[in-house]
């Protein structure tokens, strides 16, 4: 049984590695776009003291490149996988990035990129990577703006990123979740006030711990450049330590979620413009005109499932613990889910699991973290989900629009694992072009089978 599955897509040509690690031994199965395995390669790996893989990128001769680094981020390495050589050549990179902590990694236009910021600054490092070992540096200072935190206090880009941690406060750990908006995001990652997400050439921070703006860090991987945008927040004429917000950003629109003891507010607005496109309020003694389900609390220790339509419930429940919207791109439509998690410890009917800012760094578990195969992780997150919400949906203009929901690609996948007792022996869970494809070892019949779900 293999210890470890690791997924390389080929985005470009629809391509896909199948790596399996097993102690030392390494089995790589590359399929084509049809499918079709073309190729296996056998080998050893000659060092395993690099644990944990960054992500990849593909070189021009169709080679695989994946970035590891050791457990502690002190040390780096890549390995080439190339199956018309059946071998796997590993380099080790000379890069210390002393006290930077890596916020992302990013393949794009086939070169990979590694974003770090710089301990006690607002300079974000971009070490861009020509092949396998080869790189330029570059940096983006951001310290001509102020940051605001929760407190209403000016701090720099690093304490924004981060939290205290380890014995009495004294380290700095990350503390951002990364968003994949093409999958299904639930309430419990996206109530987490510092997002990262990638979309095209653009890697973007939101901020939202404070609750009068959203604060928004863009940086231009074609340009190298960067900039930073404030989205007031509504609701200003309520008192601050009265109010909770977040937001979610999809397509250059970000949605805003306000609410305090009486009322709450959806907003949508372009970043770039700063049109806004259309909002909503409710108050806790009317029904909720925009929503196209119940008001559901999943997670209960003893009733997983409880609806109600009670919108004062709903807003002493958020006043309690950490609001948070998440949207999803369903045709023309978007399926937006708006309510939020409970703070650990509120009440025994919920007990999130960990995640970045409550609990693990963002790296993840084994070789495979974030950094390389997020999909899995928002699976993961998808099936123990812990959150009371509402799900609405509306059209490009942010106008609600009567129907059903339907389930998601993560309901099919997981529907599909309960009915056929599946496995969760080397599972993993990772998008192929329009698909999303689910992994899983049979040890009895010593086979790895993968099966395709549409969204």
């Amino acid at each position: 049984m293999p210890d470890e599955i690791v997924p390389l897509v080929d985005e470009v040509n629809n391509r896909l590695a199948l790596v399996l690690l097993r102690g030392k031994e390494i089995k790589g199965y590359l399929f084509n776009d049809k499918r079709e395995l073309t190729a296996e390669l056998n080998t050893e790996e000659k060092d395993r003291e690099y644990k944990q893989i960054l992500g990849q990128t593909i070189l021009d001769n169709q080679d695989f490149v994946v970035f590891l680094t050791t457990k502690n981020r002190r040390k780096f390495a890549s390995s080439r996988f190339s199956f018309n050589e059946n071998i796997v050549e590993f380099n080790e990179i000379d890069l210390d990035l002393n006290n930077e902590k890596i916020l992302q990694t990013a393949d794009y236009n086939n070169k990979f990129h590694v974003l770090t910021i710089v301990p006690k600054t607002a300079i974000i490092n971009i070490y861009r990577f020509n092949d396998g070992k080869n790189y330029s540096k570059f940096s983006i200072d951001f310290s001509d703006h102020s940051f605001v935190n929760h407190k209403q206090k000016t701090e720099n880009l690093y304490d924004m990123v981060t939290t205290n941690s380890g014995f009495y406060g004294m380290q700095k750990s990350l503390d951002v979740v990364k968003i994949e908006t093409d999958n299904p995001t639930t309430l419990e990652i996206a109530s987490n006030p510092t997002k990262i997400y990638k979309n095209k050439n653009y890697i973007t921070l939101t901020f939202d711990s404070n609750h009068s703006i959203t604060q928004i860090v863009e940086i231009d991987l074609n340009t190298l450049k960067g900039s930073v945008i404030d989205i007031k927040k509504a609701m200003d004429n309520w008192e601050y330590k009265y109010k909770n917000s977040n937001s979610f950003l999809d397509k250059g629109t970000l949605y805003q979620i306000i609410s305090t003891r009486r009322a709450f507010h959806l907003k949508a607005q372009k970043i770039h413009t700063g049109e806004i496109i259309n909002e909503y309020s409710a108050h806790e003694n009317e029904k909720i005109r925009f929503k196209n389900s119940s008001i559901v609390q999943t997670g209960g220790t003893f009733d997983n499932h409880r609806e109600f339509e009670d919108t004062g419930k709903l807003l002493r429940k958020l006043n309690k613990g950490h609001s948070g919207i998440a949207v999803q791109n369903q045709g023309d439509l978007k399926l937006i889910s708006y309510g939020g998690v409970l703070d650990q410890g509120t009440s025994p009917s919920f007990i999130p699991i960990p995640m970045p800012g409550l609990g693990i760094p963002i790296a993840g578990l084994g070789a495979v973290t974030v950094f390389i195969n997020p999909t899995f992780f928002a699976y993961q997150s998808y099936t123990y989900t812990k959150a009371i919400k509402v799900d609405a949906l509306f059209n490009s203009k942010f106008e609600h629009q009567e129907g059903t929901i339907t389930e998601n690609v993560f309901d099919k996948i997981e529907a599909f694992e309960d009915e056929n007792r599946i496995s969760p022996a080397g599972r993993t869970v990772f998008k192929l072009k329009d698909s999303y494809i689910l992994g899983n070892y049979d040890a009895y019949k010593k086979t790895y089978t993968l099966r395709s779900f549409n969204p």
